[in-house]
């Protein structure tokens, strides 16, 4: 009975080891496309917090030492649902990024007030515009 128990941990533990050797790796794919990034001076809205996962928007802002052009969008369609943003407006120009939940800037917002990243609940977008002043 020794004798048998003793072949058969054998054998499972030569699985084991073998299952393990065979297994595909766990960590990250060197060859796989490198995480999104949000070009400097550009609005981006993400799809995964901490600015992470596909970016659903990327608007350029052309940020000047004496301002910026950030486009109004009044109908993203369709719409998106961001978990995260970086805001490119510095905060002496003053301003608040205004993400409305409905086209032509209508019903609920969120803001995007100051510099840089941004968490958000991944309410629908559907329109933006910048408020300075």
């Amino acid at each position: 009975m020794r004798h048998r128990l003793l072949r058969v941990a054998l054998a499972c533990s030569a699985a084991l080891g073998l299952a393990a050797a065979t297994a595909p790796a766990v960590h990250a794919d060197p060859a796989a496309p490198a995480a999104a990034r949000c070009p400097k001076g550009h609005l981006c809205l993400f799809e995964g917090p901490h600015q992470t996962g596909r970016i659903l928007l990327d608007e350029d802002a052309h940020i000047t030492k004496d301002g910026f052009q950030l486009r109004e969008l009044d109908d993203i369609e369709p719409p998106i649902f961001p978990r995260s943003a970086v805001n490119p407006l510095p905060d002496d120009f003053g301003c608040i990024i205004r993400l409305n939940d409905q086209p032509h800037f209508g019903g609920d917002e969120q803001e995007l007030v100051g510099f840089g990243k941004h968490e958000l609940d991944g309410r629908r977008v559907a329109s933006l515009t910048s408020d300075c002043g």
